[in-house]
């Protein structure tokens, strides 16, 4: 009977247990309170996050149409070649031509959005805006090292996202998307500030950029103008000298040939001719292979002197001419001046507004996230498991003191 009696007191009892808990339901009640104060205080301290998203959109038509004269000369240019198609010297019979390898891009608006987010993705900018706008106080950082540090990994935080497929766009549902920029921070008129700044700073760099590319491309072919006219005036130069030199050579030959003429007594010209006649038709063999002192000297002094007495020797520089028209199509090119002037109305102007893509800051969505409401379940919870052991301890404690007492 003993033994069954301490077993009976070792065992739980549900009823008495269930008698406790109710009896200390106040105290249980009290510590769920506060648990549900602290973490409401606790909230309302602590900063609240957001995850702003914002699109980047590229330009539309009817900004691209300003540059409709600009990619109209782009193209033209670069189906002719620069200066090697027949448009230009199409009369140039020479088996060499002029090779321009510059080539000048389009703008489009594909192009424009891919130097937008290059310059974004690069991240510097953010860097200044960030510390233009102090989304982060210096005077939280121990030194200039600390706080520039801190800055980069912010700004390395924000993310540049391109436009991915929609489970709509899937379906057969198409939608516009865009890339977008997203970042979590709590101060929303500072990243507004920003993204600001931002778009204005890429806008200009782009553009900057785009001249840059422009000039260059410019100063090359200005380069390669320069070097095909020198080319083309050595040739000239070389063709001259080597008329003279020819010149000079042939002449000491019919000298030398008049001299034996005039020694053999040859006034006349006495190659051989044969002749095959009929009605129709009159035929001569005359063989070529000859001496030519056989001409005669009549014949070969009177060339010396036409030679002699030649004013205008370009007339027989063979290719002399076909080297001046290329010279000339060259000088009087105007691919580059156009080019200029396209530069000067489209780009190079400080009144003209430049876009190459826009950050939509005024539609940018801000994401909260909503732990209240789970960290309130779990204050609850805790605040009932803290009252309940604190019920059944209090009660334990006092039974022992009450068995002690006996």
């Amino acid at each position: 009977m003993v033994k069954n009696s301490q077993i009976d007191n070792d065992e739980i009892n549900l009823i008495e247990l269930m008698y406790n808990l109710w009896e200390g339901k106040w105290k249980i009640a009290v510590a769920v309170v506060i648990s549900f104060i602290t973490v409401i205080s606790y909230q309302s301290t602590k900063t609240k996050n957001f995850t702003a998203i914002t699109e980047i959109k590229p330009i539309g038509t009817l900004e691209l149409n300003k540059f409709i004269g600009f990619n109209n000369l782009i193209i033209n240019i670069n189906n002719s070649n620069y200066i090697n198609n027949s448009n230009y010297i199409n009369h140039i019979n020479t088996s060499e031509k002029i090779n321009v390898k510059g080539n000048f891009n389009k703008i489009t608006s594909l192009r424009l959005l891919n130097l937008y987010t290059n310059i974004l993705n690069d991240r510097s900018v953010f860097e200044d805006a960030v510390r233009k706008f102090n989304l982060l106080e210096a005077s939280q950082y121990n030194n200039e090292q600390e706080y520039s540090e801190a800055i980069i990994r912010l700004a390395s935080s924000i993310k540049i996202l391109s436009p991915s497929v929609s489970a709509n766009a899937k379906k057969g549902n198409l939608e516009t998307s865009y890339h977008t920029i997203n970042f979590t921070h709590h101060d929303a008129e500072k990243w507004i500030s920003v993204l600001t700044y931002v778009d204005e700073f890429a806008n200009k760099l782009v553009k900057k950029n785009l001249v840059g590319e422009y000039i260059n491309t410019l100063v090359f072919l200005e380069n390669e103008k320069k070097y095909q006219l020198e080319d083309v005036s050595i040739k000239i130069n070389n063709y001259s000298i080597d008329y003279e030199r020819e010149t000079k050579d042939r002449l000491t030959y019919l000298e030398e040939q008049s001299a034996i003429a005039k020694k053999l007594g040859i006034v006349k010209n006495t190659i051989e001719v044969q002749t095959f006649g009929n009605q129709n038709t009159l035929l001569s063999n005359v063989k070529t292979d000859s001496p030519f002192y056989l001409r005669g000297y009549e014949a070969i002094d009177k060339e010396i002197e036409l030679i002699q007495l030649r004013k205008n020797k370009k007339a027989f520089i063979k290719g002399l001419f076909d080297l001046e028209k290329e010279k000339r199509a060259i000088e009087q090119n105007q691919t580059i001046e156009r080019v200029k002037l396209a530069l000067q109305s489209n780009l190079l102007e400080n009144n003209n507004e430049f876009s190459a893509a826009s950050i939509n800051f005024i539609t940018t969505k801000f994401e909260y996230k909503d732990n209240q409401k789970m960290l309130i379940a779990i204050a609850i919870v805790i605040g009932l498991i803290v009252g309940v052991f604190y019920v059944l301890i209090s009660s334990e404690y006092q039974s022992l003191r009450v068995s002690k007492k006996n």
